[in-house]
């Protein structure tokens, strides 16, 4: 076995150690439970606070009482959700067709008009919708239809419309009026604006309890109750499994994954990934990543195969690039190649001297990478870097932060960190990550990107309708990216839950979509 495998097998036995310190290893869990209908109890790391569309309305879908216009699907193709139809009818226009029967919670019907006048709502109030639709406009155009249109060809609409921080699909005339009202967030509550087949019935800081719609559009849903539990450890989740507390726990830590071989109470379930996960982002503010050369060097240092296969223990696939291989655009942009991250090195000035560390001008090359606790993975995968790039002679130190967006900015003294950002929409949009990332003064540019010809590539790619040509421009900028050693992914998690055993069948959606009408256990 190579000296560089080993050191990689050792940081992963480590971390595994450090990392489920806090796991609970009691017997016991949760059984199928009697002869009624089905119930699902969800044990969660985020609190939703309340039922306010514009605040915390992307929860909703998450859980079954909010939906969306468009369904986001894994292959990256949005199919209609509560809309029956979603066709182009010209370069700036689109036809949404609603079904029959479709109708808010309260009884109030979802028709032309009630559609026309929420995303008219939705681009006055939500910024991110209508700096991913600038100047568009809505109305309806019969009793079942509205007409989108835009300023400018969009061919991301049918993602926009599936992402769940644009458009959840509430009643605004009634929301105006609690808005109006001046009565506290809570009473939304029993306010029945949104459209799903779950209601929530009770929300506090412990847990959401929702129950099933009988008149949903669809039928009355699967299960007879639905409880949602919030728990911000993770260890306390797969605790909440174990005990027979919850029937599925989300967000657990990859490491959580050996401690439950041979168990019978709890089971790690994973799925297909959609895209690749951490982003390893170098500061090109400072010295020494605003050479090229050395943020190249470095992607090329990485062995995305064994963080993937040895260090995460095969709950990984290796990151080849900015996207899954799945994607008809993808490109392998990132490969391991020691050699050539060696001589990029001594390019750059930084020399070594046997197995010392490398220098320039006196100075050690030494770099610190930023990993924080929301992310338990970013510590592990950081421990990994740290020795392989130890090989090269480049040091790293590990910092956790509890903010990682706040630590990386600029000024404020990092050179790289591990975060955990997908390059597709939550609903499978390509240009908003574009945009947010990499592009000249993205919002989310946290390592200073600043390349007008990628920028270029990038408005071109925006207003593309020709999939051969959006494609064709989608790889040339994977490839711009790469050469210029703006950003590369360091590790592609396949998504993972903690079920009891009669959930043990449970399949995890590609968009977070945990619980829907047709649910079921599936043991």
């Amino acid at each position: 076995m190579s000296s560089r495998r080993t050191v990689v097998r050792l940081v992963a036995a480590v971390a595994a150690v450090v990392l489920t310190g806090g796991c609970v290893q009691t017997t016991g869990g949760g059984d199928a439970g009697g002869d009624g209908p089905p119930t699902l109890t969800l044990a969660t790391g985020f609190t939703i606070d309340d039922l306010d569309p514009l605040e915390n309305g992307f929860w909703g879908p998450e859980f079954g009482y909010v939906e969306l216009l468009m369904r986001p699907e894994r292959s990256g193709e949005p199919t209609p959700w509560v809309l029956e139809d979603l066709a182009s009818t010209g370069p700036t226009t689109w036809r949404l067709t609603l079904p029959e029967g479709a109708s808010f919670v309260n009884g109030r019907a979802l028709d032309g008009a009630a559609l026309a006048e929420l995303i008219t709502f939705q681009l006055a109030e939500n910024a991110t919708l209508a700096d991913a639709l600038p100047g568009a406009t809505a109305a309806a155009t019969g009793p079942l239809e509205v007409t989108l249109s835009t300023s400018r060809p969009t061919p991301g609409v049918p993602a926009i419309l599936a992402d769940e921080a644009m458009i959840p699909v509430y009643d605004v005339a009634a929301y105006r009026a609690h808005r109006e009202s001046g009565a506290p967030v809570s009473a939304l509550l029993g306010a029945g604006i949104y459209t799903g087949p779950f209601v929530v019935d009770s929300l506090d800081g412990a847990s959401a309890r929702l129950s099933p719609r009988a008149d949903h559009r669809d039928g009355s849903p699967a299960l007879s109750d639905l409880t949602v539990k919030f728990v911000p450890e993770a260890s306390a989740r797969v605790q909440a499994v174990q005990a027979g507390e919850a029937d599925i726990a989300l967000y657990p830590s990859t490491s959580t994954a050996p401690t439950l071989q041979g168990r019978d109470d709890a089971f790690y379930v994973t799925g297909e990934p959609t895209g690749p996960t951490f982003q390893l982002v170098l500061n090109q503010h400072e010295t020494p990543f605003d050479d090229e050369r050395v943020r190249r060097a470095v992607y090329a240092a990485v062995d995305y195969r064994a963080i993937a296969e040895d260090v995460m223990n095969g709950l990984y696939l290796p990151a080849t690039g900015l996207y899954a291989e799945s994607r008809p655009w993808a490109e392998k942009t990132q490969v391991t190649d020691v050699a050539a991250a060696e001589r990029l090195l001594d390019e750059a000035g930084w020399a070594r001297d046997g197995d010392g560390p490398r220098t320039r001008d006196g100075a050690e090359l030494r770099i610190s990478v930023l990993t924080y606790p929301q992310q338990p993975d970013s510590d592990v995968i950081a421990l990994a870097l740290q020795a392989q790039l130890a090989e090269l002679g480049v040091g790293v130190d590990i910092r956790q932060v509890p903010d990682l967006d706040d630590a990386m900015e600029p000024d404020t003294g990092w050179d790289a960190g591990i975060a955990g950002n997908g390059f597709i929409s939550y609903g499978g949009d390509y240009v908003g990550p574009l945009n947010r990332y990499v592009r000249s003064g993205g919002e989310r540019n946290h390592g200073g990107i600043a390349d007008p010809e990628l920028d270029a590539l990038i408005d071109r790619v925006a207003v593309e309708l020709d999939t051969t040509a959006r494609d064709d421009l989608l790889r040339r900028i994977q490839h711009r990216i790469a050469d210029r050693g703006h950003l590369a992914y360091i590790g592609l998690r396949k998504p993972g839950v903690i079920t009891a055993p009669h959930w043990r069948g449970y399949e995890i959606e590609g968009s977070n979509l945990w619980v829907g009408h047709d649910t079921v256990p599936t043991g």
